[in-house]
């Protein structure tokens, strides 16, 4: 296993402000671990002195919630969401950012990269219109591509005199290549301050800035097109104003889609292609099923040496944005689990998609610490590292093709025609500019914004999901898991963290949570037993998670007045079943564990439910991610699982001292727990299936997703039964890593190794 960087880790620590005399601090003892002191130095904003406090379990309550904050903004909005869509509720709310900015409002935005590049041009058109009155609307992108994804990006489309191949290519031309690259880099200013050495680059050379668009825009064709015809196409940019294309605009992109109709025929990413569907399907089930980097990387000479840092970055390309967050005059602070999409912000209608989820919003006013939200706000936004501008995305990976390629397939949907034929002679007969794609872009923003308010909005009425208030007196402190230490000057970049140095590698959120579940067992006793609730969209957690919950229920702690209660999806109510997967066998093999070495006077009981589908409502998913460590409770965005561990940022609001808000939060999900036709509790089902027949149980529902992603018609049986074989490796892998994450019988160093493997292995599920 590669050793990764490790920071020195320095801590400055934060001065208590002036109203935090209104909190009455305890001594707690030594063995305590998340003191209010501790908590105060991991959390990015602490103490939040609130007016008012709200726990909001229904979408349409949380939707509306924020929707006042923008309506009642008067000079600042930062927002920071992993999914901004533009579908019917997330229209009403683009308008409402707009109306702010045009009043004098300047409103942020920072969202993920990969997961929202498709949408460039719609942002362009909040930009343009939020620009039209007396403030701004300004987008970032989080997970920039890096200098060395840009280089190889480059190397893959910029021919030698011919159409590059790794046939054809020569050692002379590799080598040329490499070293005109080099030079390349290494002179590029951003804003007129050389980047030499930073890593980061806007540069666009060959046909990188098509690959890009590809990758980003999850269109395989569009990157096989720019590896095979990279040189051979010159794609002058589509002027992005408000004119008419010209003649010669035209004819580029005639010439990229008759290159495009031509790429159909290669052989480069052929078994992979499937609109992308295949190929990037692939891309989250970890890296023994990952083509992607064994794809690009068999096209390089067999002599190139990839460095450590450039294989980081390959490792870590998505590592997303999954902080959701909106901040409005530094007073009003609404987090949680919700996305800004209709999934999130509706209840089950005709106009929703496929899932609707459960969640859950905190929302506060501040009457303090606002200010310290907005710092740490900005230390992301400023994060170029990792953050490019609308402007610099538009600069290394333009989308004006594949932006043609996909209002050229919705035009032929609209007439009825889902041929490729059609969508050929869309884009050879007319490309839009970037001017006509804005406008078409705030005309699809004024139909969904009408629809909502019309259709949608009026039929609102009292839900009997509940919400909660909090306690007046509770503290509460801004917690967030950061690709940076957040008191490191300058900031400098991680990947991942290794287990044992959570804070060193901004991993708070985490950190915290470690600390605390031992704090429970401490604060435990018959007289006052206490309960951990993860109650949590998505189950299957990092090694440190696992080993921190095996010396509860083994009895290294002393949990015995302690439950362990897990809510979480099943396969059926879950949007990625992967998940469920690959946790399943994780929790046989913490369940053998469990069995083996429980101690009836120290251990904690351990309790795991799934939900069922509701009757009447099989699109209800959950997505909450709530904790409650006996006496405090977390609510945000961090999933219980490897991904938000080691390669997501995150946000949460940590409660503490609001004992009313938990009783009745706990209340709530057991009444959940009680109810046969709203969970099932599946500890039986652990220690009574042979976990080869688990196996077959998973081989079953991965051929249905193979299915699902049309993977018969690009991948003979023989290469259908290797992809099972290497699935059948990674449920392996699962189980037998989960068990040398926590085997008490092995040395400290042996065991912390197993734990680091596995959350490398396991990151990008």
């Amino acid at each position: 296993m590669r050793m990764r960087m490790r920071m020195r880790f320095l801590v400055v620590f934060i001065a208590l402000v002036a109203g935090c005399a209104r909190f009455r601090f305890f001594q707690n003892p030594a063995t305590q671990q998340v003191t209010d002191e501790r908590l105060l130095k991991d959390a990015s904003a602490a103490p939040l002195v609130m007016k008012e406090g709200k726990v909001m379990t229904d979408n349409d309550e949380a939707f509306l919630s924020k929707v006042k904050l923008i309506q009642g903004a008067q000079n600042s909005i930062d927002l920071a969401y992993y999914i901004f869509n533009e579908d019917y509720s997330s229209s009403y709310f683009s308008k409402a950012l707009i109306d702010a900015a045009r009043r004098g409002v300047h409103v942020r935005v920072l969202v993920d990269y990969a997961y929202n590049y498709k949408r460039l041009d719609w942002y362009s058109m909040m930009e343009k219109l939020g620009g039209e009155g007396r403030g701004t609307i300004q987008f970032r992108f989080y997970g920039r591509p890096t200098k060395n994804v840009l280089k190889d990006a480059v190397y893959l489309t910029m021919g030698c005199g011919q159409v590059f191949s790794p046939s054809t290519a020569s050692a002379k031309c590799a080598k040329d290549k490499f070293s005109e690259i080099d030079k390349l880099f290494a002179a590029e200013t951003i804003g007129g301050q050389s980047v030499a050495g930073k890593d980061i680059s806007d540069l666009n050379i060959g046909n990188s800035g098509l690959f890009l668009s590809g990758l980003y825009g999850k269109n395989a064709d569009a990157m096989a097109l720019a590896v095979q015809q990279g040189e051979q196409i010159d794609i002058a940019k589509l002027k992005e104003n408000s004119g008419k294309p010209s003649a010669q605009d035209k004819q580029n992109l005639k010439k990229v889609a008759k290159l495009y109709v031509e790429s159909r025929t290669g052989t480069l990413f052929q078994k992979l292609r499937a609109k992308g569907d295949l190929f990037f399907a692939f891309f989250f089930f970890g890296k023994k099923l990952n083509p992607l980097y064994d794809s690009l990387i068999s096209i390089f000479p067999v002599d190139k040496k990839f460095s450590e840092q450039e294989k980081e970055d390959w490792d870590h390309f998505t590592d997303f944005l999954h902080h959701k967050l909106i901040l409005v005059d530094q007073r009003g602070v609404q987090m949680g689990g919700r996305n800004v999409e209709d999934s999130y912000h509706m209840h089950p209608n005709r106009l929703t998609e496929k899932y609707v989820f459960m969640d859950t919003d905190v929302y506060v006013e501040l009457e303090q610490g606002g200010d310290a939200i907005a710092r740490a706000f900005d230390a992301l936004w400023n994060f170029d590292a990792m953050v490019a501008t609308l402007d610099e995305v538009r600069q290394h990976a333009p989308n004006d093709f594949i932006a043609n390629y996909q209002n050229a397939g919705e035009t032929c949907s609209k007439e009825g025609d889902h041929s490729e034929a059609c969508v050929n002679r869309k884009i050879q007969a007319r490309g839009e500019d970037l001017g006509e794609r804005i406008a078409r872009e705030k005309k699809k923003m004024d139909h969904n914004a009408k629809i909502y308010a019309a259709d949608y909005l009026p039929k609102i009425s009292r839900s009997s999901w509940p919400s909660f208030e909090l306690d007046r007196e509770a503290l509460l402190a801004y917690l967030e898991n950061l690709p940076f230490t957040k008191d490191t000057v300058p900031l400098q970049r991680h990947y991942g963290a290794a287990v044992g140095q959570e804070a060193q590698n901004g991993k708070y959120i985490h950190d915290v949570w470690l600390k605390a579940l031992p704090d429970v067992c401490l604060a435990s006793s018959a007289e006052h037993p206490k309960q951990v609730l993860l109650h949590n969209a998505y189950f299957y957690p990092s090694s440190n998670l696992t080993y921190v919950l095996s010396r509860m229920v083994d009895g290294t702690l002393d949990c015995s007045h302690v439950t362990v209660t897990v809510l979480t999806n099943s396969t059926a109510t879950t949007d990625l079943n992967i998940v469920n997967t690959m946790a399943g066998q994780a929790l046989k093999a913490f369940t053998e564990f469990y069995q083996k070495s429980a101690r009836p006077d120290r251990s904690a009981k351990f309790q795991y439910y799934e939900y069922r589908t509701p009757p009447g409502q099989d699109n209800l998913s959950l997505h909450s991610k709530v904790s409650v460590l006996g006496d405090d409770i977390i609510i945000g965005s961090a999933n219980a699982d490897v991904r938000s561990f080691m390669m997501d940022s995150n946000d949460a609001m940590f409660i503490r001292r609001a004992p009313n808000f938990v009783r009745a939060y706990l209340s709530f999900v057991q009444g959940m727990l009680d109810d046969p036709n709203r969970t099932t509790r599946l500890n039986d089902y652990f220690i009574n299936t042979p976990r080869e027949t688990m196996i077959q149980e998973d081989v079953k529902n991965f051929g249905l997703l193979m299915k699902k992603y049309h993977a018969d018609k690009h991948l003979d049986a023989q290469e259908q039964g290797q992809l099972e074989a290497r699935f059948v490796e990674i449920l392996n892998d699962a189980y037998r890593m989960t068990l040398g994450s926590i085997d008490p019988g092995i040395s400290a160093s042996e065991r912390e190794k197993n734990q680091n493997e596995f959350n490398e292995w396991f990151q990008p599920i």
